[in-house]
């Protein structure tokens, strides 16, 4: 009998699903036996029509119960279509909980179609677990034959995947839908199937998590057209990969990116559980960084530029070059990565070497910036690693850029920089060389400005909530005030200059320093300076206190509103003490440098700068209450007065100011010096100077007197009426010459770096007098008729020179006997000198006196007849009669240049410095 039909109705079906393929237990021996039958051609199979069967199918997950509707004709399934139960399929590493499906099955010209359209409870494929979705399965694939149980032939699959929640490690995806396709051929069994062909894979998420970033939709894609998928012990796959990642707000903390886009080509590989994968292509994206905060009105130029480039930004690398295998992700650039900000600011990144920018959670890179208002930066990223609170880098650094009122700003350092928590620091591990070209503040600007800034306690730099701030210890510390005309050396210092909710703000305790004069014609020596600076809502304030080898010698009290560019800097020495053997005025100001010691005393100084939009101003007023000092000239008692500055940079004085002294102790007591001056920055204009000597006055034409010491002036001494003779007493050379003569008459004279040179200078006689000669001076003398001439030496550096024998007497020299003879005791009523310097430091006198011989006992000569008639009286010493007339030429030369070097060195020894420089040698 032949079947040409068999239904059934309601069947149930027992199989387990093995590694081999389906088992259906006892009936597989049966099954086996069927097939090694030879067919009977001519015998068809009847169709076997199932009516709302249940396969209960066992597999290594568990049971899986089909119920379906099923049409076999000639032994080939043609048809099928059922529902499966909720349960648990396993395929390798694939596991899923299935709530529900649909299945369908269609077999045409050998080839089976297969649907599959399920509620997906939950997956997971490795270390990837996937939500609550659904799942739709097409699939074209050889029919099964005895020889190849899953066929072998063209193979085609598409699924589509949507779940609610998908997730690997620490990323997540919410609302994906993942679908692929496949094209190809398939070979082998269940065990060792193997496919081979072209494909592509798309994952599109509604929102995410991963990598430390929140995100919203993503995009991705992969495809290849040699794809091969092998199914074994280590299952495996490979091929050429293409790959595109669309990503729109990113975020991680402060980083918001609006837009990624990422596409790759390169090798893919997994094997053993394993992924591996070398991908290269371009990255781009866009979004701001908030971590600087918003732009502030207050803030500095340099720091708004940096936080409009943070706000808005978009980045492109070329070649992104990205290789994944057992140690994760690793991120390399080819070529440089460029970053432009919506404010054309640019910063381009690169990698160091052969070391990757990122793997393992760090990397290593270079960094440049500029344009924009940016500071040009050049950073050389050594190490940085990325966790989960942030990222930590090792870094060199170098900069120049502006930072408000810091113009010129160069710096180079070496340190840590964290970015994390809404913070960034930056750690410096040695001092940092910083310098700039000016501290604009006006007319009050500070120039040259260079420092070491070294570690503190805190951080070198700190940046939170869009505050920031710099500190650390300033030393080495140099700068230029011009408007002061000084400077700052030296200097050691605690800063601190940031930007906090006040605006920008400074303090700045002054450890040490020195402030030294940088005037033309400096008006102090270098002074020890102390004290604490700060700013604090655009008002600067400090208290200075200025010292000389330890002793305090004035403190400045400093004041300025930014707001309207008015302060002031308050200079006050207070009473300052001069003691012997204690602080001088030599060691405050060059000024000074006439004022020897010991100096004993007192004096004070108070003034300062002002300065407003309108300009800068400074004063001062110099009180001398009392002062006794050595001068070159000679010891100075009680100088007084009053010194008033209308500008000390540069150091000029009101007209009129004066100075006087009880006496000045020269060759002879000068009483009542006394001088009107004006000091003009460059000069010293004096209007009026005199001193009481020797009965009458010596008095200074006006004359300007440069302060640069290698110029030459030309000043004239007026004498009216000065009386001589205690001058000349106390001359090195009175012990030969005496002079009572009270003289009128004016000596020009020129002074500058050679000294002092007379140029003819004229004095004469106001009235008689008496010139006393000792012939021990004299050196040459000769006489006729009624006039004589005599040189003088034996002066100054000659003082202990002496003249040859006097030659016998004879009749040839008698004239020049009374020659001798009348100067040693001469009466004068007239008495003129022309005073001129002459070469070699030596100062020329011409004399012309006229007068009669004057002895103190009255003197005759007394001839005897016999004595005439010999004329033998010319062969002894003959006595010039008193009354003799005397017309005299003497011309007199002395050293003045040794002889003022003698004194001054005298004074010297006294402790006053020189006038007159000395001699070359």
């Amino acid at each position: 009998m032949e079947l040409d039909e068999i239904a059934l109705f309601n069947p149930v079906i027992h199989a387990r699903l093995t590694p081999e393929g389906p088992s259906l237990g006892a009936l597989d021996p049966l099954i086996a036996e069927f097939r090694r039958r030879p067919s009977r051609p001519e015998t068809p199979s009847p169709d076997i029509i199932i009516h709302n069967g249940l396969l209960k199918l066992e597999h290594n997950a568990g049971l899986a119960e089909i119920q379906a509707d099923a049409l076999m004709t000639a032994g080939v399934l043609v048809k099928l279509s059922g529902r499966l139960a909720p349960t648990r399929l396993f395929l390798d590493d694939l596991t899923l909980d299935i709530g529900g499906a649909r299945l369908g099955l269609v077999t045409r010209d050998g080839g089976t179609s297969v649907s599959l359209a399920a509620q997906l409870v939950s997956g997971r494929f490795g270390a990837l677990s996937v939500g609550a979705g659904d799942v739709s399965l097409a699939l074209n694939a050889p029919y099964p034959t005895a020889e190849t149980p899953l066929g072998t032939g063209p193979f085609a699959m598409a699924v589509t995947a949507s779940s609610a929640e998908l997730n690997r490690h620490e990323v997540e995806l919410k609302n994906f839908v993942l679908s692929a396709r496949f094209q190809g051929r398939s070979a082998g069994g269940l065990a060792d199937l193997t496919l081979r062909g072209g494909g592509d894979i798309r994952l599109d998420a509604g929102s995410g998590r991963g990598a430390g970033f929140t995100f919203g939709a993503v995009f991705g894609s992969a495809q290849s057209a040699n794809l091969t998928w092998r199914r074994g012990p280590n299952t495996e796959s490979s091929g050429d990969v293409k790959i595109r990642v669309r990503g729109r707000d990113l975020d991680r903390e402060d980083l918001a990116l609006s837009r990624v886009s990422l596409d790759l080509i390169g090798p893919v590989r997994q094997a053993g559980g394993s992924l591996t994968a070398d991908l290269v292509g371009p990255l781009s994206l866009a979004g701001r960084w908030g971590g600087l905060g918003p732009v502030q009105p207050e803030d500095l130029d340099t720091v708004g530029a940096v936080k409009r480039a943070a706000q808005a930004f978009a980045g492109t690398a070329p070649a992104v070059q990205v290789a994944y295998g057992k140690d994760g992700v690793r991120l390399s650039l080819t070529a440089p990565a460029r970053i432009v900000s919506a404010s054309s600011g640019t910063v381009s990144l690169a990698a160091r070497g052969g070391t990757a920018i990122f793997a393992d959670g760090g990397g290593a890179f270079d960094v440049e910036a500029s344009g924009g208002g940016l500071p040009n930066l050049d950073a050389e990223v050594v190490r940085y690693q990325l966790d989960q609170n942030g990222f930590e880098a090792d870094t060199r650094v170098s900069v120049a850029t502006d930072l408000g009122p810091i113009q010129g700003l160069e710096s180079q350092a070496s340190g840590r920089l964290r970015v994390g928590d809404g913070e960034v620091t930056y750690v410096a591990t040695t001092c940092v060389p910083v310098a700039f070209s000016r501290f604009e503040a006006g007319e009050t600007s500070v120039e040259a400005i260079s420092l070491r800034l070294c570690p503190g306690a805190d951080p070198l730099f700190a940046l939170k909530d869009g505050r920031w701030r710099i500190s650390g210890r300033a030393q080495g510390v140099s700068a230029q005030a011009p408007f002061l005309q000084a400077g700052l050396e030296r200097g050691r210092a605690d800063v601190v200059f940031g930007v906090n909710a006040g605006g920008l703000f400074s303090q700045a305790q002054i450890l040490n320093g020195q402030v030294v004069d940088r005037a033309t014609s400096p008006r102090f020596n270098p002074l020890d300076v102390t004290g604490r600076v700060a700013l604090n809502q655009a008002v600067w304030g400090g208290d200075l206190k200025l010292s000389s080898s330890g002793a305090a010698v004035a403190d400045i009290r400093l004041d300025h509103d930014g707001s309207d560019g008015r302060g002031a800097a308050q200079v006050d020495t207070g009473l300052l003490l001069f003691t012997e053997g204690g602080l001088q005025p030599s060691e405050l100001s060059p000024l000074a440098a006439a004022i020897g010691a010991p100096a004993v005393g007192s004096l004070r100084f108070a003034g300062g700068f002002q300065w407003s939009p309108a300009g800068l101003t400074s004063s001062g007023l110099l009180s001398v209450p009392g002062l006794d000092f050595a001068s070159p000239a000679g010891p100075v008692r009680g100088l007084t007065g009053e010194i008033a500055f209308n500008s000390l940079a540069p150091l000029q004085t009101a007209p009129g100011q004066q100075l006087k002294a009880q006496d000045l102790q020269l060759l002879t007591p000068l009483t009542a010096p006394r001088a009107t001056f004006q000091l003009l920055g460059e000069s010293l204009t004096v209007s009026a100077g005199a001193v009481d000597v020797g009965g009458g006055t010596v008095r200074l034409e006006p004359m300007i007197i440069p302060l640069d010491i290698h110029k030459s002036w030309r000043g004239e001494l007026v004498i009216e009426g000065v009386q001589l003779a205690d001058i000349v007493s106390a001359t090195p050379f009175a012990d030969r010459v005496s002079l009572s003569a009270r003289v009128s008459g004016r000596l020009p004279f020129i002074a500058g770096p050679d000294g002092i040179k007379f140029v003819q200078g004229r004095l004469e006689a106001i009235e008689p007098g008496r010139l006393s000669i000792r012939r021990a001076a004299l050196t040459e003398i000769s006489a006729s008729g009624g006039g004589t001439r005599a040189d003088l030496e034996g002066l100054g550096a000659e003082l202990g020179e002496q003249i040859a024998a006097t030659p016998p007497i004879t009749e040839a020299n008698t004239a020049v006997e009374f020659a001798y003879q009348a100067m040693e005791h001469l009466a004068f009523d007239v008495l003129n000198a022309e005073v001129n310097s002459l070469p070699g430091g030596r100062l020329g006198v011409l004399f012309n006196i006229r007068g009669a011989h004057s002895p103190p006992e009255p003197q005759e000569i007394r001839l005897t007849l016999g004595e005439l008639i010999r004329r033998d009286f010319m062969n002894r010493e003959l006595p010039l009669p008193s009354g003799t007339e005397v017309d005299l030429t003497l011309d007199t030369s002395l050293n003045l240049d040794q002889l003022l070097a003698d004194y001054a060195d005298a004074q010297t020894v006294r402790g006053s410095g020189e006038v007159q420089p000395p001699e070359p040698r």
